[in-house]
């Protein structure tokens, strides 16, 4: 597989061809994973927050703004949600995955041009990949983004149900323990992934990275 390089800053139309997904994602459901990281693996500055990383990167802003106009769905974690502070997404769709079924009010509290809200879980047993997909399909959704956090988006890599990785890798060390882009006990028996393009922006390295 060879892969496509470039150099940012990408205009929306050159973002858009950058971002294209491949012929055979056309008629199925196509699951990218959205996250940003560190040199040394970390998926959140010294706040705990991915913002901590993302400020300043333009390339990461344009990229995250790109892929969720292009979704159908946005998955995330209730943990996340919590921690970052997500709201409804303006025009697209968003699942929250939860064990408890407890997610904040705000998430709930939808406004006009927002996507509908979908809280999967609540039974006090965890979530599996699958199950958030067999809600997704039946809802007629098939252009799926995985933001995380990295607990939730692991067991999908482990189950192959991940079409593709798109990350951002910002040229900086944030050690301590925060949380890695796959948590250490996540295993997948062998080296998982090709990257398919690879563009520079203002010091930052976006890959994108085909996982099945």
């Amino acid at each position: 597989m060879s892969t496509r390089t470039a150099s940012g800053p990408l205009e929306p139309a050159q973002l858009a061809d950058w971002y294209a997904v491949p012929p055979e994602a056309q008629g199925r459901t196509w699951v990218r994973g959205s996250f940003i990281t560190t040199l040394d693996g970390r998926a959140t500055g010294p706040d705990g927050l991915s913002g901590g990383l993302n400020r300043g990167s333009a390339g990461d802003h344009a990229v995250f703004a790109h892929l969720r106009e292009w979704a159908d769905v946005v998955v995330v974690g209730a943990g996340t949600i919590r921690a970052e502070g997500y709201g409804p997404l303006p025009r697209v769709n968003l699942v929250v995955v939860t064990r408890s079924g407890e997610v904040p009010e705000a998430v709930r509290a939808r406004t006009a041009g927002d996507g509908e809200v979908v809280v999967v879980g609540g039974e006090g047993r965890p979530v599996s990949p699958e199950q958030v997909l067999d809600e997704v399909g039946r809802r007629g959704w098939h252009r799926v983004v995985v933001e995380g956090g990295p607990r939730l988006f692991a067991p999908w890599v482990e189950a192959g149900l991940v079409d593709e990785l798109c990350v951002t890798v910002r040229p900086v060390l944030a050690g301590g323990d925060g949380p890695l882009l796959v948590p250490q006990d996540a295993g997948f028996g062998q080296l998982v992934g090709a990257a398919t393009h690879v563009l520079t922006w203002d010091g930052d390295v976006l890959v994108r990275t085909r996982l099945r």
